[in-house]
């Protein structure tokens, strides 16, 4: 699967250690970390961010940016405290997935 771009796993696998922007509600800006990416099955692959103290630890679309990517709209999943880390003390993970449903479609 892809972003609404269009950006796949070998497009964030090349952002690794990648400054990223996360556009909050009252329109300033958390900053982010790509600190891993993974591939799954066939279609799947996931993304783990480290993010600043401003970041919401609310799961929801929200739109991120970076050089050479976006803005594009990423479902965030907050997953864990990062206590030893003050700069990015949050970890979030995005999951795609672009495996077809049986008698449907993705």
């Amino acid at each position: 699967m892809s972003t609404p771009s269009g950006l796949g796993y070998a497009d964030f696998a090349e952002l690794i250690g990648a400054e990223f922007a996360l556009r909050l509600p009252d329109g300033g800006q958390a900053p982010l970390v790509l600190t891993e990416c993974t591939a799954g099955a066939p279609g799947m692959f996931s993304l783990i961010f480290k993010a600043g103290p401003q970041a919401p630890m609310t799961q929801a679309i929200y739109e991120l940016s970076a050089d050479n990517f976006g803005p594009d709209l990423v479902f965030l999943v907050p997953v864990r405290e990062r206590p030893h880390d003050s700069d990015f003390p949050f970890e979030y993970q995005a999951i795609f997935n672009s495996s077809q449903v049986p008698g449907g479609s993705a």
